[in-house]
């Protein structure tokens, strides 16, 4: 299939397969290396992008309730974004690849979690935001919990602490 037409196959998404796996492990750290730089220093970027290769990234996409946006293309669809919820109401991934960031699939991404709560009877989500995503979650009903510093291979990185209160 051409470029041309990969950009106008319309936007679709779907739950997380096991076959997704790999191509969002990808999207991931090409994310963080590409965008990165805009607001981390690059021992952040660094340790942030190798998450990539931690058997824990694989493991959340495998167990948590999971969406990707993807552009419907034969035979499989190409994967443009991601977003996962644990059973206990914890976003903990929310990626939307480099070059379709600033086009709302994040916001379709969020969306589609935030039904997916509801649906599974949560009343309480929490999050921790990057600089990138925090404006995204204040949008969308989140509100600050307050500030938290974590440490990766000696790097240390500040974390919004984020939650939400769902309508019962």
């Amino acid at each position: 299939m051409s470029h041309q037409s990969e950009q106008s196959a319309p936007l679709q998404i779907v739950a997380l397969r096991e076959q997704h796996i790999p191509q969002l492990i990808a999207l991931f750290e090409q994310t963080v290396r590409e965008t990165g730089p805009e607001h981390y220093n690059q021992a952040q970027v660094e340790q942030w992008a190798l998450g990539a290769h931690h058997p824990g990234l694989a493991s959340q996409l495998r167990e948590h309730h999971g969406w990707v946006i993807e552009r419907a293309v034969e035979p499989e669809g190409i994967p443009l974004g991601f977003v996962t919820l644990s059973d206990d109401g914890h976003l903990s991934l929310l990626y939307v690849g480099a070059a379709h960031q600033r086009q709302g699939l994040g916001s379709l991404l969020l969306e589609t979690a935030l039904l997916g709560a509801r649906r599974l009877g949560l009343r309480l989500l929490t999050t921790e935001a990057s600089a990138f995503s925090h404006g995204l979650f204040l949008r969308h009903g989140f509100e600050q919990a307050g500030l938290e510093t974590v440490e990766r291979g000696g790097v240390s990185f500040v974390r919004h602490r984020l939650y939400c209160r769902l309508p019962s």
